[in-house]
């Protein structure tokens, strides 16, 4: 059996209208809005789950950078940005503050990003209180509960310690303001929902979506167990989810807002490029090759960027703009079951650590959601990831440690699925390795700024300041 779910493409709306209709410029019809009166009962569940997924793949991976024609980056972008991933190949300086960690909280790209991460969030709970109120036992609801869950997940990994969460009251308009909350506040919340899709999840009739709104949740709330450090229970979450699992973020070509904004961000717009080594200290994602980073220098043109000066190099794992990308794996659940079973002694991995290593390298069901799109008919990858050599005490030496290498692991696997940032930032607080030995430092290969800054997360933008309980970040600690 396949453990495979696809977050449905947003459904559009289409209204048949009167003949006379296109002919008249004052009778204008929007099809894609749904007046609130239509979504206050159960026959408007579908419609609000799609808005809701919509609006999680956007906050997500985006569908164009700002200044592209779509509505903006998600996660994946931006984190990645941060971190080590992608390095700035256009010339906003929104994004080059970003990329050399030099964020101010008046930048209007990071307040966007802000923005349609919160849009995300409140979607997905709203949705979910209209199926706890119509269709409790739903997957739908368990579904909506696990998607807010990632979205406080991202805030934690993304933002500094401090970002409120409002609401916007249904009955009065009005917005009931939220108080900053600490990045283990935030952790804390995401666990809360997935613990909430578990428990709605337990009860849904279907057994092949009852298991897989249950991995979805339990490989979420994982995640936020290791981000909080209880690694021991992290792993019992996910220990029954097949390495197989994947659920999958669907995209199309049917319209702009469901493209695969990774690939147009990069491939496409030429804003991102991959990175390697950046500023001496980031991963080498091209540099070492490796079929779970497949890079190609762009060859139309001048090679390069937006800019025309920062060399282009595309990424082959998500190959064109209806790729799907993985929000949570079986793959991601054997590499939280290493991590724990080496904090018992990083310094002499035991076997468990390199048993669930191993497992996803020689497990062909677990590659199979990575399978990359060719660019043209003449770059068509046959076989993108094949079995790979289990790992060894002597890659463990090779890579100058077992956390070195779990931490490679990870970087290869999640490569583009808004993980990176989060796992440097781990680096720091929970392994003591210093800022400047894992983010990107030294001097910047654009002028302006000439050198990287501090930053390992992103400030909460000035416009939080209309909330009368916010004034800044709590801190800008890892």
């Amino acid at each position: 059996m396949t453990h495979t779910s696809k977050l449905l493409a947003l459904l559009t709306v289409v209204l048949v209208l009167p003949s006379d209709a296109c002919n008249d410029p004052l009778r204008v019809s929007i099809p894609t809005i749904v007046p609130p009166g239509p979504l206050g009962d159960s026959a408007a569940l579908g419609t609000l789950r799609a808005g809701a997924i919509g609006n999680f793949s956007i906050a997500y991976s985006g569908d164009h950078p700002d200044g592209s024609g779509g509505t903006g980056e998600g996660v994946i972008m931006y984190g990645g940005l941060l971190a080590d991933e992608w390095i700035d190949s256009e010339t906003f300086p929104t994004r080059i503050e970003v990329d050399a960690r030099t964020i101010q909280v008046t930048n209007s790209d990071v307040d966007l990003w802000y923005r349609l991460l919160h849009q995300a969030r409140n979607a997905a709970e709203k949705t979910a209180a209209q199926y706890a109120r119509f269709l409790p036992n739903d997957a739908g609801h368990a579904e909506m509960l696990s998607l807010a869950g990632y979205t406080y997940l991202f805030f934690a990994e993304t933002y500094c310690s401090g970002v409120p969460v409002s609401h916007l009251d249904a009955v009065t308009g009005k917005i009931a303001y939220g108080v900053p909350l600490t990045t283990r506040q935030l952790l804390d919340t995401a666990i809360a929902r997935f613990d909430e899709a578990l428990g709605v999840a337990a009860a849904v009739s279907n057994a092949t979506l009852r298991q897989t709104m249950t991995n979805l949740a339990n490989v979420g709330k994982a995640r936020a167990l290791v981000d909080s450090g209880d690694f021991a229970t992290a792993a019992t979450t996910v220990s029954t989810v097949p390495t197989s699992f994947a659920y999958l973020s669907e995209h199309s070509e049917i319209s702009t807002y469901e493209n695969n904004g990774v690939f147009n961000g990069n491939t496409f717009d030429r804003r991102y490029s991959v990175a390697d080594r950046e500023g001496g200290n980031g991963f080498p994602f091209r540099s070492v090759i490796d079929p779970r980073t497949p890079v190609r220098r762009r060859t139309a043109g001048s090679r390069n960027g937006f800019d025309g000066l920062t060399p282009q190099f595309n990424t082959f794992r998500f190959g064109d703009r209806k790729s799907p990308i993985p929000l949570a794996t079986g793959v991601e659940a054997r590499l939280i079951e290493a991590e724990a079973a080496l904090q018992a002694d990083t310094a002499n991995p035991a076997a468990a650590f390199f048993t669930a290593l191993n497992d996803p390298r020689s497990n062909a069901a677990s590659r199979s959601y990575f399978n990359p799109s060719p660019f043209s008919r003449t770059d068509t990858l046959t076989n993108p990831i094949p079995t790979l050599p289990n790992l060894t005490a002597a890659d463990d030496a090779a890579a100058g440690g077992a956390v070195n290498l779990l931490f490679n692991e990870r970087a290869r696997w999640l490569w583009l699925t808004a993980h990176r940032l989060g796992d440097l930032r781990r680096l720091i607080r929970q392994y003591g390795r210093a800022a400047n030995t894992v983010f990107p430092t030294g001097p910047y290969f654009k002028s302006n700024p000439s050198a990287y800054g501090v930053d390992v997360n992103s400030p909460v933008p000035i416009t939080e300041q209309n909330n009368p309980n916010f004034t800044a970040c709590l801190n800008r600690l890892p």
